[in-house]
């Protein structure tokens, strides 16, 4: 099986990523920045370049691939960068894994992405969750906590303040 990993460099992404390539599959990541992410390449990751948020680099990613795994999420502090990222990003691999013929996608959600529709990236995240079901494609969703990504500001807080 081949693996396909979006979100590799970060504080998850590379936990799975060596996880992976210790249980001897075949791992793609995909990088934005081929010098910062060199280290996976070291482990034995092939990285191929790709960007969310330019979706035509998306599809060429996927060739020869049977699985993919999103660990990947951008910056909550940044709203722009949040939807092109998160939103219409996230949409495009979907579409481009359904188009592949992908025979697991795996995401990295938020756990109770559902009850907070009033934070942007929970929303998003029950949204692309949502999109994943429709799209047919066997999938697992990982609601997981925050401990991955830095959400202090735009869903902590928020929810303290309710």
């Amino acid at each position: 099986m081949s693996l396909l990993i979006i979100g590799g460099t970060g504080t998850l992404g590379r936990q799975i990523v060596l996880q992976a390539l210790t249980k001897g599959y075949k791992v793609r990541c995909v990088v934005r920045n081929f010098r910062k992410a060199n280290f996976l390449k070291e482990w034995g990751a092939e990285l191929v370049y790709g960007d969310l948020s330019i979706p035509e680099t998306i599809p060429p990613c996927l060739q020869g691939i049977s699985a993919v795994i999103d660990a990947s999420t951008s910056r909550a502090s940044d709203f722009d960068g949040l939807k092109t990222v998160d939103w219409y990003g996230k949409l495009a691999l979907i579409d481009a894994a359904k188009a592949a013929d992908i025979q697991r996608f795996v995401f990295c959600s938020a756990q109770n992405a559902d009850q907070f529709s009033n934070i942007p990236l929970m929303e998003m995240k029950e949204g692309i969750e949502n999109k994943l079901k429709q799209s047919k494609i066997p999938y697992t969703v990982f609601r997981l906590t925050g401990f991955y990504q830095g959400l202090i500001e735009q869903y902590a807080i928020p929810i303290l303040e309710n």
